[in-house]
């Protein structure tokens, strides 16, 4: 029975895949199964993964694409029906320090989720995460230490108000209380909308600094796609719980000034950037939809 199942999705990235997994390979604690899905790449990932497969990685090449919260739902409950006493949601563009998974099993309370401290890797000594704060009147989050160098001041163990779920550690028993990603949300929030659970549920969240990893960074989707789902899903956590009038108005504000930055841009000859993906997930919020962004 495995004690960390360490769910990692893929979708186009298997050079980013295959560091992640060669860290995997050299950690210090080795009772773990890696739960590796590919959410339907359109790329050659499944004949490259499928070839440096090690006995303790299960891979699940999925047909269709899920988006991130019901791709890593579905490592999660294959992790649980495998038995893993811990789940690890781990982002495939990252590279582990050989005893992350030694030492994050060793610091984190049982009845609480962790993180490791998170560095680029280029420049590998500039923090990406250091532990957040999350103010659940905007849905907004802060990295702290961001692009800091790392220091005294990052490397004390401390209980934050958020986690990136880049790299986050997740008790059986916290999960089984709390339950799966918001797979409404598709990507982007979902961290955002758990870590605001696990408030609720009273679960403290702890910022590990002993236990580092390095984190590429640059985003899965990128561009007008990001904006797109951060902008209706933070207006979907926002007013989550409020008034239909309350949702309108921050609807109708947030669709007006990404309107007005759409204009500015198109003016300037920029058509569907990031400002259209602003006022676009205003729309869509306002609109009610959820999951994938429909085409245009």
């Amino acid at each position: 029975m495995p004690k960390i199942g360490i769910v990692i999705s893929n979708y186009n990235g298997w050079r980013d895949t295959r560091v992640c997994l060669e860290s995997l390979r050299h950690q210090t604690f080795r009772d773990f199964e890696v739960i590796l899905l590919d959410d339907a790449s359109t790329d050659d990932s499944v004949q490259q993964l499928g070839g440096m497969l090690d006995d303790n990685v299960v891979f699940l090449p999925q047909t269709r694409n899920q988006g991130f919260a019901a791709i890593n739902n579905l490592g999660i409950r294959r992790a649980l029906a495998d038995g893993a006493d811990w789940v690890m949601l781990l982002n495939n563009d990252t590279a582990c320090a050989p005893d992350m998974l030694e030492t994050l099993l060793r610091q984190t309370p049982p009845d609480g989720v962790s993180c490791p401290k998170m560095l680029f890797m280029d420049p590998p000594d500039e923090i990406w995460f250091a532990g957040g704060t999350l103010d659940r009147k905007t849905g907004k989050v802060v990295h702290l230490g961001g692009h800091a160098k790392d220091g005294p001041d990052f490397s004390r163990k401390k209980q934050v108000g958020f986690i990136t779920f880049c790299c986050v550690l997740l008790p059986r028993k916290v999960i089984e209380a709390v339950g799966y990603l918001d797979e409404s949300l598709f990507m982007y929030c979902e961290d955002v909308d758990y870590c605001i659970r696990l408030t609720d549920a009273g679960v403290p969240m702890w910022y590990l600094p002993d236990a580092v990893l390095h984190h590429k960074a640059g985003g899965t989707a990128g561009g007008m796609l990001s904006v797109y789902y951060i902008t209706r899903n933070t207006l979907t956590l926002r007013c989550r719980g409020r008034s239909a009038a309350f949702r309108r108005l921050a609807g109708i504000l947030a669709a007006l000034k990404g309107g007005l930055c759409c204009l500015a841009a198109a003016a300037l000859g920029h058509h569907k950037g990031r400002s259209y993906g602003e006022w676009r997930g205003a729309v869509d919020f306002l609109k009610g939809r959820t999951g994938r962004m429909p085409a245009p």
